[in-house]
C-alpha cells in the first residue's frame, strides 16, 4: 500500500535565513491580501495608519529607555540581517524590546522573593530583559541569544548599564537550565516547534522553584495549556504566568 507523502512548504526547503525572509514576505503579504478582501482598500488603508501611529510611538519608548540608561536595546531588527548557524532561524521571531511597565508588571505577579532566583532571558536579543530584570534583585541574569550580533550588543548594554549579567551566544533548544530557582523568561522569541522543545527540556530539569512569564504569549494553547505539570499562576492580555510543579 502507497502512503501519501507529506506536503513541505518550498519556503521550509530553503536555507535558514531565506526561508525565514520567504515566510516573512508571504505572511505580510497574505495579511495584506485578507485585509483587502474583508474591508476593501478602506481596510487596508486603517491598518497601515494604525502600523504607523504604532511604530512612532514604539520607537519614541524604544529611544526613552535607552536615553535613560545610555544604552541600545532598540528594535525591532529583523533576523535576515543576523548571521545565524541554527537551523531553528526557521522558528524564530524578530527581536523587538519589551515594554518596560508590562516587564515590570508581569514580574510583580510572581509574587515570590527573587533573591534566591536565577534568572533566564531566552532569545534576549539587545538584552533590554535584563537590564530591567536587575531592578528585582536577582542573584544571577542569564541572557540566551542565537544571533552573535545581537548578543554582543546585549553584552555591551549590561556593561554600559554597569548590570552583572551573562550573556551565552548559544540556541535556547540546546540551553542547560541552571540548578535551584529560576525564573525563565520569554518575549515571544520562538514559535511551537522549539518552544515545546525548550519546554520538554525545562521540564526534564530539576528545580527547587521555577516559573515561566511569557510576555505576548501567541503560543500559549500550543505548548503551555495542555501541560499538566505547568500551574497557570497569573496573567493578563500581554502576559502570563506559570509556576512549574513537580514532575518525577
Amino acid at each position: 500500500m502507497l502512503k501519501a507523502k507529506r506536503f513541505v512548504s518550498p519556503e521550509n526547503l530553503l536555507p535558514g535565513r531565506m526561508g525565514y525572509l520567504v515566510r516573512r514576505v508571504k505572511k505580510r503579504l497574505g495579511n495584506i491580501t485578507r485585509k483587502f478582501l474583508e474591508e476593501g482598500f478602506e481596510g487596508v488603508a486603517n491598518r497601515v495608519a494604525f502600523h504607523y501611529r504604532w511604530s512612532r510611538e514604539f520607537h519614541k519608548r524604544d529611544a526613552e529607555f535607552d536615553r535613560s540608561l545610555g544604552v541600545d536595546t532598540k528594535g525591532p531588527v529583523g533576523l535576515w540581517y543576523l548571521r545565524i548557524e541554527s537551523d531553528n532561524v526557521r522558528d524564530a521571531i524578530r527581536y523587538e524590546g519589551v515594554n518596560p511597565l508590562i516587564f515590570r508588571q508581569a514580574l510583580r505577579e510572581v509574587h515570590d522573593d527573587f533573591e534566591g532566583f536565577t534568572f533566564v532571558d531566552l532569545g534576549c536579543g539587545k538584552g533590554r530583559a535584563l537590564l530591567l530584570a536587575n531592578e528585582f534583585r536577582f542573584s544571577q541574569l542569564i541572557g540566551v541569544e542565537f544571533a552573535p550580533e545581537l548578543a554582543a550588543v546585549a553584552r555591551s548594554n549590561c556593561h554600559r548599564a554597569a548590570v552583572q549579567a551573562t550573556v551565552l551566544s548559544q540556541d535556547a533548544a540546546q540551553f542547560p537550565f541552571p540548578a535551584g530557582n529560576i525564573v525563565v523568561y520569554l518575549y515571544n522569541p520562538f514559535g511551537p516547534t522549539v518552544l515545546n522543545l525548550v519546554l520538554d527540556h525545562l521540564l526534564e530539569s530539576r528545580h527547587a522553584k521555577c516559573y515561566i512569564v511569557y510576555i505576548n504569549p501567541v503560543h500559549r494553547q500550543q505548548c503551555f495549556d495542555t501541560r499538566p505539570h505547568l500551574q497557570y499562576v497569573a496573567g493578563e492580555t500581554g502576559y502570563a504566568i506559570w509556576a512549574v510543579t513537580a514532575v518525577h
